[in-house]
């Protein structure tokens, strides 16, 4: 075999393998979701912020924004109790109380005695 013939298709090789791999990498890149800092897990977000169409009021579509699966229920439940007028929206009053809390107030462990 012709040696350079060899290192021709070795660099060809390379060359393709590497802009493969590239392409790869950018596009990983491209698909990861941004770490935004508010959220589900966030900050909470003010009246204003979840107002979308700056309505004044507050839908449950707006409340519950992209939160999906036990979030997303969680936050209809949430809504449906601050919603007391059921009226399908909160107001600025509805938003600013604060709910009960399920648990209550927290109880003192009690200590184990040793045997």
């Amino acid at each position: 075999r012709d040696l350079t013939g060899c290192m021709k298709l070795n660099k060809l090789l390379l060359i393709g393998f590497s802009s493969i791999l590239l392409t790869a990498v950018g596009s990983a890149e491209d698909e990861a979701p941004a770490k935004d800092k508010k959220g589900p897990k966030g900050p909470p977000k003010s009246f204003e912020e979840l107002d979308a169409d700056k309505d004044g009021k507050i839908s449950e579509v707006e409340f519950i924004g992209k939160r999906k699966g036990k979030g997303e229920e969680k936050a209809k439940a949430h809504f449906k109790e601050k919603d007391k007028d059921a009226d399908g929206f909160l107001s600025k009053e509805e938003f600013a109380k604060k709910g009960k809390g399920k648990k209550g107030p927290k109880k003192p462990k009690k200590k184990k005695k040793d045997e």
